[in-house]
């Protein structure tokens, strides 16, 4: 008879214990993982917060810097407010020691515009302000204006550039009848559209925007154009800045425009610099540029008759473009306002 081996009572308690204790390490194990990863997500999750909030923060300071500057300009053009004529002479159309990189509690602003040259056939960086006043009013521009601007910029296409300008004359207008027969647009037109149909506005546009809801104007159509058109002003132009298409639109022609640009230029042949002859007064306008070069009796007459109708020296509204920047931080913040002269703010956009 085989005896029976004894367990001893304290060898038993003594395993137990060491069992014990090895469950409890492999769970204090598991849960100190558990708790890890529970940190690792609510910390993820706390800093993505954390960086939205400062994005929104630094969003906001941005704005707040780009107004700033915009405020500023409009401090500077009421510095000058008592002057009778404005070109590119005038320190608010370009100085980059006024509106340059001005610096702004943390960071810094610049009123900055990009300027084609007609001279040089470059564009160019200006800071300064956009004068409104040198382009297209499409509220009180007649159709033929329209028109020939369109052409000129729209590489000549006269069919399309009559049907695009007789769409905007129809677009703007408080009738329902159409301009001409074929190529325009009304309400009959807009109402019958596949996707999100609407009516034509009958009335004057209020910004210029609302011109990608005309008929026929498309993306690439409102880029080139965009930066000679206007919904502010009374519709004249200032002959001191406004570009050679602007010339054009208005019945110029080719002649005439270059000896316009050619006066404006001064004897260095650049724009805006201190040579720079500047049309002062409307009255003046024809005797000032026959003393510069000749002029035949027809160009007289139509120079006339175009100052009569479209051209002055002054302008009254100016866009301001403002690009704010945080030290050391990489994003950017712009706002667009166009103010008159008097310092109203006549419309405001934040990108």
């Amino acid at each position: 008879m085989v005896p029976r081996r004894r367990v001893l009572p304290g060898r038993s308690a003594s395993r137990f214990r060491a069992d014990r204790r090895g469950s409890i390490l492999i769970i204090t194990i598991w849960s100190i993982c558990f708790l890890s990863t529970l940190a690792v997500i609510l910390g993820l999750g706390v800093r993505q917060k954390l960086q939205l909030v400062q994005r929104l923060d630094e969003r906001d300071r941005l704005r707040l810097i780009a107004a700033a500057g915009i405020r500023r300009a409009i401090i500077q053009i009421g510095q000058d407010k008592e002057s009778t004529f404005f070109s590119f002479t005038d320190r608010c159309a370009d100085d980059p020691s006024v509106f340059k990189d001005m610096e702004i509690g943390n960071g810094s602003v610049n009123i900055r515009y990009d300027f084609f040259d007609d001279a040089s056939g470059q564009t160019k960086i200006r800071y300064g302000l956009i004068d409104e006043d040198r382009k297209i009013n499409v509220n009180t521009a007649d159709t033929a204006v329209m028109e020939r601007l369109f052409e000129f910029l729209l590489d000549g296409d006269e069919t399309r550039s009559q049907d695009l300008a007789a769409a905007i004359t129809d677009w703007r207008d408080a009738d329902s009848e159409l301009s001409t027969p074929v190529g325009s647009a009304e309400d009959s037109f807009y109402r019958n559209l596949t996707h999100n149909p609407y009516e034509a506005k009958d009335a004057p546009l209020e910004a210029l925007d609302e011109l990608r809801l005309v008929k026929d104007m498309d993306a690439g159509s409102m880029e080139r154009l965009k930066d000679y058109l206007t919904v502010f002003g009374d519709g004249k132009i200032n002959i001191n800045t406004a570009p050679k298409a602007v010339f054009w639109a208005l019945g110029m022609g080719t002649y005439l425009t270059d000896k316009v640009m050619l006066y404006r230029l001064g004897k260095d042949k650049a724009l805006g610099t201190a040579d720079d002859n500047v049309f002062k007064s409307a009255p003046n306008i024809v005797s000032d540029l026959s003393q510069f070069t000749s002029l035949s009796v027809s160009e007289v007459a139509d120079l006339t008759r175009i100052v009569d109708q479209f051209l002055k020296v002054q302008s009254d509204n100016y866009m301001i473009r403002a690009v704010a920047h945080l030290n050391k931080r990489p994003n950017t913040a712009e706002v667009a306002a166009v103010i008159s002269r008097s310092g109203d703010i006549l419309y405001w956009h934040e990108f």
